[in-house]
């Protein structure tokens, strides 16, 4: 083992320490040589190269996320226009049913009306032939019009369509077996006069109707457009429209979707009652309208697919709203594929979804609304339910939500694209600004740095506290407004510094306008505190001896000048000016408040500023005060022996409002143990984080659990809840005065 002397190794430690210093002093050197320009030359490469990468990874990151957001909140937005869409459609085609509907309710209305006037009215006779319903299925004994068209086509079993021949000209008469022409030849001359107001209303409802018909009672019957299509064994007095219009009293009777016998179509029928001049009732005319017509709009699979549904539906209630069902009156599927026989009818429908508990949700909300729409899955998809209602029926359209989001997804798409293109743009012009930024700090890198030197040494001069330092230099750009702005510091701090020291010394002064001690009177214990919100303000509490004819007596004053800060202060020392100038003349409570009020009345004229006041004025050795309230709040009077609260009430105006104004003063006369607590607004209206104030109640019940406490107990608890309560957001001063009866 090797042994070093103690003076060998204090030796070669100071070696060390010297050849550290030398280096840390060559260091310094070296880097006091090196040019500012140059360190910003560097530095700027060192943040512009070192972060970019780093930089570009992260906003690559953020970017992707911001693009998949704003493609997502996008799509989401365009979603719901797109369902808004869905549900103007529903209730623009409610609207177009219902016009449709009053339509053809006037149609066959007027179409009845002609038939009565024709049987009641009308002229005998007439030359126009009679065509029955198997004339038109020989040529020889057809209609001369007689033709064939799209408009009128027959539904196989198999599903295909079959036009058959009509006349636009001439209707068809079915007779019941056997036929007697002879005995139906008035009611067929009546009908026949009826043609031109049958054709008048198809010319003008033809978009909606199918048929115009005729029914009688005798088993004559009417059909227009004229066609030879109908079944043997069709007797219309045996069909629902015509028995529902016999039992009807003047009413329009719309009957449920049903098979037509001609065309194996779905269709509605909207008939009325034909009855002679006695009222007996002689048949019905009907109007039959296909289903297609009345829930499909043409531009509604052009606009959306072919994969939309529509519905018309009636509620039936249920022990509760959810639980309603939806009977369907009316769908499109009644036309897909052939028919059965056109006497099967359509058996009724419930319209269901896969989800109960979202269906609920729709029954409850078609409750509340006219219209909305809600997502549910219907038949295993996903699917978009807009809905439109009227106190009788509710229109429902079904999209599944892969047509309702094909433009909201296109448009995402089209977004992130974008983006995608934005971001490969971004880098590259990235890479080129990092170049030209390079350059551009080279070469103005002293035209940027001299300024700031200049600058950053008028700064040290101001923080030296020479407020004459100024920088003369113009670059004739933004720095301009730097140097502006720094040469308008130094007088501003120095103002600053002048009206800080002008506060603290103002606030002083109003510390010493405040009574310095608590007031000694025998048979009462006071106490008073104030608490600013800045650091002067308008609260002002006071006891003042004063003049008085029953011995030795105080004034005990508690005032809240309107406003905050420096102009409320003045006017709080106005008032405690007068207050005490006048406190050793002989005047009464009221006569000593309306002398400060003509004083403040002409001192505040036009300014708009007043002070509440609540002056009490006490008796040494005495129960009975005296008081006189100008526009503060009442002073609260707590009884512990009864545990009551009441209040030293009492009419008066704000001082400085109204010179001249009479003020009242009241007395009462208090009990051993009784509290008074005089506070300005600052105390109930406190508000904590949330914005609730501290509230009368609470003060109240602070002043009930001290009672048995001295008065400067009461107000410092009081103080503390309301400092507790609002923390360090306190709005208004705050000030107490507290009066215990010995």
């Amino acid at each position: 083992m090797i042994y070093f002397s103690k003076s060998y190794l204090t030796k070669r430690f100071r070696l060390m320490d010297r050849g550290r210093k030398n280096v840390l002093k060559s260091t310094e050197g070296m880097t006091m040589k090196v040019s500012i320009r140059i360190k910003f030359f560097i530095i700027l490469l060192a943040f512009s190269l070192g972060p970019l990468l780093l930089s570009r990874s992260i906003l690559s990151r953020q970017a992707g996320r911001l693009t998949a957001t704003i493609s997502g909140n996008a799509r989401d937005e365009l979603l719901d226009i797109v369902s808004a869409e869905l549900e103007h459609n529903a209730m623009s085609l409610l609207k177009i049913l219902e016009l449709s509907g009053e339509t053809m309710s006037i149609g066959v209305r007027m179409l009845a009306l002609e038939v009565e006037h024709q049987f009641s009215h009308g002229q005998k006779g007439g030359t126009t032939k009679s065509y029955r319903v198997g004339d038109f299925e020989t040529a020889s004994d057809a209609p001369p019009d007689l033709s064939v068209g799209k408009s009128y086509q027959t539904r196989t079993v198999s599903g295909k369509t079959r036009p058959f021949p009509f006349s636009l000209e001439f209707p068809a008469f079915k007779l019941p077996p056997p036929e007697e022409h002879h005995a139906f030849g008035p009611d067929e001359d009546a009908l026949k006069r009826v043609v031109p107001t049958m054709k008048q209303l198809y010319a003008e409802l033809t978009d909606n109707s199918q048929w115009f018909n005729i029914g009688l009672e005798s088993g004559v019957f009417m059909t227009y457009p004229g066609h030879g299509h109908f079944p043997m064994q069709y007797d219309h007095r045996e069909q629902q429209w015509y028995r529902r219009t016999r039992h009807s009293i003047g009413e329009v009777s719309w009957t449920a979707p049903g098979v037509d016998p001609s065309t194996r179509r779905a269709i509605a029928s909207v008939s009325y009652p034909i009855r002679d001049r006695h009222g007996a009732f002689l048949g019905a005319a009907s109007i039959d309208v296909p289903v297609s017509h009345l829930i499909t709009d043409a531009t509604l699979k052009s606009r959306w697919s072919d994969e939309i549904m529509s519905f018309m539906v009636i509620r039936y209630p249920g022990d509760t709203v959810a639980n309603d069902g939806l009977l369907i009156i009316a769908q499109q599927s009644y036309d897909d594929g052939g028919r059965r026989h056109w006497m099967s009818g359509i058996e009724p429908e419930w319209m269901q979804s896969d989800d109960p508990e979202a269906f609920g949700r729709l029954l409850v909300a078609m409750n509340e609304s006219e219209s909305g729409v809600m997502q549910l899955p219907y038949k295993g998809r996903p699917c978009m339910w807009a809905f439109a209602s009227n106190p009788d029926l509710s229109f429902l359209l079904i999209a599944p939500k892969s047509v309702i989001a094909e433009l909201p997804d296109q448009v995402a798409g089209s977004m992130e694209f974008l983006f995608g293109r934005i971001r490969n743009i971004s880098a590259f012009i990235s890479g080129i600004m990092l170049i030209i930024t390079g350059i551009m700090a080279w070469l103005g890198s002293r035209a940027v740095t001299k300024p700031l030197l200049l600058m950053a040494d008028a700064v040290k001069r101001l923080a030296g506290g020479d407020f004459s330092a100024r920088v003369t230099m113009k670059m004739g750009d933004e720095r301009d407004e730097l140097v502006d702005s720094l040469n308008e510091m130094g007088p501003k701090l120095q103002e600053r510094l002048h009206l800080r020291r002008d506060m603290h010394l103002a606030r002083g002064v109003q510390k010493l306008l405040l009574p310095q001690t608590e007031p000694v009177i025998a048979g009462y214990d006071i106490s008073g505190g104030i608490s600013y919100c800045e650091q002067t303000g308008g609260d002002y509490y006071d006891f003042i001896e004063v003049a008085s004819p029953s011995g030795r007596a105080m004034g005990v004053v508690l005032g809240d000048v309107s406003g905050h800060g420096v102009p409320s202060a003045l006017v709080m020392a106005t008032a405690r000016g007068q207050l005490h100038s006048l406190s050793q003349v002989l005047l009464t409570p009221r006569e000593r408040v309306e002398a400060i009020n003509t004083f403040l009345s002409r001192d505040l004229d036009g300014t708009g500023r007043f002070l509440t006041l609540f002056y009490l004025r006490l008796i040494e050795g005495s129960p009975n005060i005296r008081w006189v309230r100008a526009g503060h709040e009442p002073a609260i009077r707590y009884t512990p022996s009864s545990d009551h609260f009441s209040t030293l009430a009492g009419d008066g105006l704000a001082l400085g409002v109204l010179e001249g104004f009479v003020f009242q003063d009241y007395q009462a006369t208090l009990s051993t143990g009784e509290v008074l607590v005089l506070a300005t607004d600052g105390v109930w209206e406190a508000r904590d984080a949330k914005g609730e104030m501290f509230g009368k109640q609470r003060m109240l019940a602070i002043i009930r659990q001290n009672a048995h406490k001295s008065s400067e107990e009461i107000r410092l608890a009081l103080m503390t809840a309301v400092g507790t309560h609002h923390g360090k957001r306190q709005e208004d001063d705050i000030a107490v005065v507290v009066i215990k009866k010995d």
